[in-house]
């Protein structure tokens, strides 16, 4: 039985199909990871902060405007999501982080990854993706 390569900053990493993928769609789970639809078409989602430029363009934008549905003013997103596909290569920025991608606190066990096709950083468990 080989041993399990470890995620280091540098090497190049893909969605661990097992972890991530239904039975029916050649993976491990029972139950998708998130939904359906993301465990057919074989993504993952994972999150980035928000920049500076994206929060002034919100608050810029109609969304800010007005009121949520508890009658408070709206608060602007702290995170975006970048769709992680099957067959993608990535590679890792920094192998162990945490990062806070939303109000609350920080959340660790994380890795942060760059997409080598789309050029975008992004953050995801670091148990859902496997060395290549």
């Amino acid at each position: 039985m080989q041993a399990e390569k470890k995620i280091k900053k540098g090497c190049l990493v893909r969605l661990n199909v097992k972890k991530c993928f239904t039975k029916t769609m050649g993976g491990g789970r029972d139950y998708p990871l998130t939904n359906y639809l993301n465990d057919e078409r074989g993504t993952v989602e994972s999150h980035r902060p928000v920049t500076s430029e994206e929060t002034e363009a919100w608050y810029d934008s109609d969304a800010s405007k007005g009121m949520d549905s508890a009658g408070e003013s709206k608060l602007p997103p702290q995170s975006s999501y970048v769709l992680l596909e099957r067959d993608r290569v990535y590679q890792v920025l920094r192998a162990r982080c945490q990062v806070r991608l939303g109000w609350g606190n920080p959340t660790g066990g994380m890795v942060k990854i760059l997409c080598t096709e789309k050029g975008e950083e992004t953050y995801v468990k670091r148990g859902l993706v496997e060395v290549i």
